[in-house]
C-alpha cells in the first residue's frame, strides 16, 4: 500500500474549488444525511479527534466522467483540466460533510440547491452555539470560557480541549435553508453585516458560522476572513456588554468587589482600587474581551487545520490496486468495486445512467428460441416463452428488485464477458488471454467499448441463465458454484447462430455435468476456464471435434478427493477428508433438471418451474433419525461432515409439504409412503419399507447402489449431448 501523505481540511478544499479533486460519475448516493451522524462529526473537528482518511487515485482528468463533490448533476468539463488530477475513491461522504461544514465550496460550485447530491442534507449550515452569559455553564464544563470571558485553554493552537465528542455535541447547532429564503446565512446571499447581527442577537444564544472557518484561497477570502473575525468578535463584546450590565445593577460596593473578584480573580484588587471603579472594570473587561475573541479564532482555526486527513493517492498505473485497498479498508461496508469505474469511464460517451440502462435491458421482455428446450422443459415453458412472460434474468434474481441493485456475482460475470468480447470481438480462439479477465485489463476498456457491447454482453448471460435453467438445475445466480461457467456459456451465445442450434446447447450441457461431477474446476479455476473456452470456440466453429470433453469425463464420478466413489461413500474419512458440501448441490441439481415426481404426490412433477420451486428443501433420502444410536442427537448428526448420511448421495430436493408427510415416521412407514415413480427417478429403488437402515452397512449399501444409478445416469446424459459433437 502506498504511504499515506497528510494534508488538512483547507489545503483539500483548495483542491476541490480548483477541480484537482473530483468525484466519478459512479452514480452512487450520498448516505450521510442524517443531522446527528454529521453532528458526531463536527464534533470529532471541534475536539481536534481523527476523522479518518481519503482514497484517491490520480490519474488524466479525461479517463473518467467526473462530477464536482457535493453536485449531482454538475459534470466537470475535464478536457479544458491540464495536468493530473485526484479522483475521489473512498472518502465522499467524510469529506463532502466537512467541506459543507466548513466552506461554501460546494453551494459555490453548485449554486442550484436542486442538483446537490442529497439537496436536504447539505441544505444545512452548522454552527457554534454559546450560551448566553446569564445561562452560562458551571465553571466545570464552561469549556470556552463564557463565564469570565477567559479563554481557559492555555495554547489554542497547539493544545488540545479538556472536553470530549459527547461534551461539545450540544454546542452544534444547525439551522437549515431553502433556495431564495433570503436568510443571512444562506449560501446565495452574500456575506454582509446582516449574518453578524443574526449571530450576535439569537434567540438563546449566540452564533459562531462554522462555515467561514476554512478559508479557502480565492476571491471570497478577505470577505469570509472579515466576516468571521467580526462575528466572533461581535460574540465576545456582546458578552462583556452582559457581564457589565451584571456589574452595573450591583448596588453596593460590596457586591461590587465579589463580582470583580469572580471575574478577574486576583486581578480584582488592581481594578478596585481605581478610582473611578466602573470604567476600571469595563477596560479590563474589553481587553479581556479581545484577548478571548483572538484566542477563540485562533483555537476554531487550529481545529481545521488539525483536520489532516490521511491521503492514499494512487497512481493510475494502479488502478486495480486502488480497488484492493478500498475493499482492505472497508471490510463490511459499501465497497468500490471494479464496476464503479467502469460507469465512471463509459459516462464519458454516453450520459445515460449506466446501472439503469443495465437495469432495463436485464428486465426487458426476453425471446427464447424453443427448438433448444429439452422436451420435457418444452412442455413447462412452451406458453410462457410464445407470451413473452418468462424472464431467465430475472427468474433468476440476478437483480435484487427489494434492494434495487445487481447481484454481485452477476457484476463480476458482466465484466468478466464484456472484457472478453471487448478484447476479442471476432471470438478466435488463440487470441483470448486469460488476461482480459483481470481487473488490470477491465479496467483499461475504452469508454466506447463498454458502451457498443453493454448491450449484447446482457443478452448474452440472459442466454446463459436461460441454458442454465432449462438444462441443469439452477433456481438462481447464487446456486451457481463456479462464476465462470456462466462466463464461458455467455461468450459463445454471444453469437445467435450458437444460442439457436440446439446441438450447441447439448455441447454445452453435455461439457456442464462433465465440468461439475469430474472436479474440472475444483483446482485451477481461472487457467482451466480459459482451455475451457478456447476448445469450446474452436468446437462450435467446427474447427476440431469435442475430444477435449470425453477427457474431462473420464474423471467423472472417480476424482480422487472430490468425486470418487470411496469418498462419497464415506470410506476411509478423515479430520481432512471428507465429500466436498459442492457435490451435494450437484447431485441435486443434476436431478432437479432431469425433474421427477414429488415423493408422495403422483401428480406432482418437481423441477426448476414447479410452483415450489424456490422453496424447495435439500432432504436426507434416509433420515438422520433413522441412523441414529441410542443417545445420539439429530441436530448432531446434522453437523458431522463425515456421517454417512451426510453423504451427497444421500440428498435430494423436496418441497416443504413433502417435508411435513415425512415428519417424525419411522422408516418401515416413510418408505412404503415414497411412490414408485420417484423411487425410480431418484435412484433409490433399492430402498424398501423392510429396510431398517439402522446400520450403517446397510446405509452404505443404499448409497452404493444410488452412486452406481447416478453414475451410469449422469454418463448416459453426457455421452447423448455430445453425440453429434465426437
Amino acid at each position: 500500500m502506498p504511504e499515506p501523505s497528510r494534508s488538512n481540511l483547507v489545503e483539500i478544499i483548495n483542491k476541490i474549488e480548483r477541480n484537482q479533486i473530483l468525484l466519478p460519475d459512479f452514480q452512487r448516493e450520498f448516505v450521510w444525511k442524517d443531522e446527528d451522524l454529521q453532528k458526531q462529526l463536527v464534533a470529532s473537528v471541534l475536539c481536534k479527534m481523527p476523522v479518518g482518511s481519503i482514497l484517491l487515485l490520480k490519474s488524466d482528468p479525461d479517463d473518467y466522467a467526473a462530477k464536482v463533490i457535493g453536485c449531482s448533476k454538475k459534470q466537470v468539463a475535464t478536457t479544458q483540466i491540464n495536468g493530473e488530477v485526484e479522483f475521489l475513491l473512498d472518502g465522499q461522504q467524510r469529506l463532502t460533510v466537512l467541506t459543507n461544514v466548513f466552506s461554501n465550496i460546494i453551494h459555490d460550485n453548485c449554486p442550484k440547491v436542486s442538483e446537490l447530491i442529497a439537496p436536504m442534507a447539505l441544505k444545512r449550515r452548522f454552527f457554534l452555539k454559546l450560551p448566553k452569559w446569564n445561562d452560562r455553564p458551571d465553571i466545570e464544563e464552561d469549556w470556552f470560557g463564557i463565564g469570565r470571558l477567559e479563554f481557559p485553554i492555555e495554547n489554542p493552537n497547539t493544545d488540545l480541549p479538556p472536553f470530549l465528542t459527547s461534551q461539545i455535541l450540544k454546542y452544534i447547532y444547525v439551522e437549515s435553508f431553502n433556495a431564495n429564503d433570503k436568510k443571512p446565512y444562506n449560501p446565495a446571499e452574500r456575506l454582509s453585516i446582516s449574518l453578524d447581527q443574526y449571530c450576535i442577537s439569537f434567540r438563546d444564544g449566540y452564533l459562531i458560522p462554522m462555515f467561514l472557518m476554512a478559508t479557502p484561497v480565492g476571491k471570497s477570502k478577505n470577505s469570509i476572513v472579515l466576516r468571521f473575525g467580526e462575528i466572533v468578535e461581535g460574540v465576545s463584546k456582546a458578552i462583556a456588554s452582559e457581564i457589565m450590565t451584571t456589574y452595573v445593577e450591583y448596588m453596593t460596593d460590596t457586591e461590587k468587589y465579589d463580582f470583580t473578584k469572580y471575574i478577574f480573580g486576583n486581578d480584582a484588587d488592581d481594578i478596585y482600587n481605581q478610582l473611578d471603579k466602573k470604567q476600571a472594570f469595563e477596560k479590563a473587561l474589553d481587553a479581556r474581551s479581545k484577548i478571548w475573541a483572538t484566542q477563540m479564532k485562533e483555537y476554531l482555526s487550529s481545529c481545521i487545520n488539525a483536520i489532516f486527513l490521511d491521503q492514499i493517492v494512487v497512481e493510475s498505473s494502479q488502478r486495480a490496486r486502488a480497488i484492493d485497498i478500498y475493499e482492505n479498508l472497508n471490510r463490511g461496508g459499501v465497497c468500490l468495486n471494479t464496476f464503479d469505474l467502469i460507469m465512471a469511464r463509459v459516462a464519458k460517451v454516453n450520459k445515460e445512467n449506466f446501472s439503469g440502462r443495465m437495469r432495463k435491458l436485464m428486465m426487458s421482455e426476453k425471446n427464447y428460441p424453443e427448438k433448444v428446450l429439452p422436451d420435457k422443459m418444452r412442455v413447462i415453458l412452451s406458453s410462457k416463452i410464445q407470451n413473452r412472460t418468462y424472464n431467465a434474468t430475472e427468474n433468476t434474481d440476478c437483480y435484487n428488485t427489494s434492494k434495487n441493485e445487481m447481484n454481485a456475482k452477476y457484476v463480476d460475470i458482466f465484466l468478466d464477458v464484456l472484457s472478453i468480447y471487448s478484447y476479442v470481438p471476432d471470438l478466435r480462439p488463440d487470441a483470448i488471454k486469460l488476461d482480459y479477465i483481470k481487473k488490470w485489463f477491465i479496467l483499461n476498456l475504452k469508454p466506447e467499448q463498454i458502451n457498443q457491447n453493454c448491450d449484447k454482453t446482457i443478452t448474452a448471460i440472459d442466454r446463459a441463465m436461460f441454458f442454465l435453467q432449462t438444462r441443469c438445475g439452477i433456481r438462481t445466480l447464487q446456486e451457481v458454484n463456479y462464476a465462470l461457467v456462466v462466463v464461458l456459456i455467455a461468450v459463445v451465445f454471444l453469437e445467435d447462430e450458437y444460442f439457436y442450434d440446439r446441438d450447441v446447447h447439448d455441447l454445452l450441457e453435455g461439457w456442464y455435468w462433465s465440468v461439475l461431477f469430474s472436479g474440472e474446476y475444483d483446482k485451477d479455476q481461472n487457467t482451466t476456464f480459459i482451455s475451457n473456452l478456447k476448445n469450446m470456440l474452436k468446437t462450435v466453429k467446427k474447427q476440431s471435434k469435442a475430444d477435449w470433453i470425453e477427457s474431462i469425463k473420464k474423471n467423472v464420478f472417480s476424482m480422487t478427493n472430490f468425486s470418487e466413489k470411496s469418498l462419497l461413500l464415506m470410506d476411509k474419512v478423515s479430520e481432512d477428508r471428507y465429500p466436498k458440501r459442492v457435490m451435494t448441490s450437484f447431485v441435486c441439481q443434476y436431478m432437479l433438471a432431469q425433474t421427477y415426481p414429488d415423493m408422495f404426490d403422483a401428480n406432482k412433477t418437481v423441477s426448476v418451474f414447479c410452483s415450489d420451486a424456490a422453496t424447495l428443501e435439500a432432504h436426507h433420502v434416509i433420515p438422520l433419525g433413522a441412523a441414529k444410536k441410542v443417545g445420539e442427537v439429530t441436530a448432531d448428526l446434522r453437523k458431522d461432515p463425515k456421517h454417512i448420511c451426510n453423504s451427497p448421495l444421500n440428498f435430494v430436493l423436496i418441497t416443504k409439504e413433502a417435508n411435513k408427510i415425512i415428519s417424525d415416521d419411522a422408516l418401515d412407514v416413510y418408505a412404503k409412503k415414497i411412490t414408485p415413480g420417484a423411487k425410480s427417478a431418484l435412484n433409490i429403488t433399492s430402498y424398501v419399507s423392510e429396510d431398517s437402515a439402522s446400520t450403517k452397512e446397510k446405509i452404505h449399501s443404499i448409497l452404493d447402489n444410488r452412486f452406481e444409478m447416478l453414475n451410469g445416469n449422469v454418463v448416459t446424459t453426457i455421452n447423448n449431448k455430445l453425440t453429434n459433437w465426437r
